[in-house]
This record gives structure tokens, sequence and C-alpha cells, in this order.
């Protein structure tokens, strides 16, 4: 694990990366063997940007971003490999996005944090915003 790690933009019409992310998905129970694996393209597709942290041709890192473009952007799915974690990949992964979104003048930009992941969004001055508190429609 001495390689360089590198944080590249996904661009889902040159590849398919869903197994690799159902891969990492897998590490935090956001899926289960024997799920349908195909529905990360779609999500890809989707996104207004999305980012992985390569050691070689493995994938040990993703996070992404839905965004309407203009305004408001949402990031979701930071995860790094287990085995890769503490080596600054989740603040790169996030540092990308951010900078990638800015770049586009997109301004308003939130997520629903675990506690796990706290820390590295409050190192880009993300804080948690006094008298909300996220909901899920079920």
């Amino acid at each position: 694990m001495n390689t360089e790690i590198k944080i590249l933009r996904l661009d889902p019409s040159e590849r398919d990366y869903s197994e690799q992310i159902f891969r990492l998905y897998l590490f935090e129970g956001w899926a289960r063997e024997g799920d349908d694996s195909s529905k990360i393209t779609a999500a890809l597709k989707n996104s207004r940007a999305a980012f992985g942290a390569f050691d070689g041709e493995k994938m040990v890192g993703f996070f992404r971003a839905l965004s309407d473009g203009v305004s408001d952007a949402y990031l979701l799915d930071l995860i790094v490999d287990p085995q890769y974690r503490g080596r600054g990949i989740a603040s790169a992964l996030v540092k990308s996005v951010l900078d990638y979104l800015k770049a586009e003048k997109i301004e308003w930009i939130v997520c629903v944090s675990t506690p796990a992941a706290e820390g590295v969004y409050k190192k880009f001055g993300g804080q948690m915003m006094a008298g909300h508190v996220p909901m899920r429609f079920v």
C-alpha cells in the first residue's frame, strides 16, 4: 500500500464503476450480497459529480453530489475502504467534490453526516445548522 492514491472524477459514460462502488457499499452495510448493483450506474448518471479514490485500478474511496446545477447541492455516499482509512482519502474526496461544486458557483451545499464523518466535514467549514433536523420520508 505504498502507492499513490489518485482522486479522479468519475464519468459513467466512459466506464462502469458499479461493481467497485458496490464493493465499498458492502463495507458500510449500504448494500448486501445479491443486491442489484446496476442501480449504482443509474445513480451515478443522475449525480452532478462523483469522485473515486484509486490505488492503481482499485477504487478505495467514493463520494458524490446531487444538484440542480444552479444553487443547491446535497453530498452523499462518502466511503473509504477500511484498509485505507486514516490516510486522508476522505478529506481528499470531500475537497474534490466541494471544489467542483464551488467552481460551478453552487453555494448552498449540505449533507447529513454520520458521527464518523462529521470531523472530515468540519475541516472544510461544515457545521450543524442550529434548529434544523434531517428528516426521512418513508
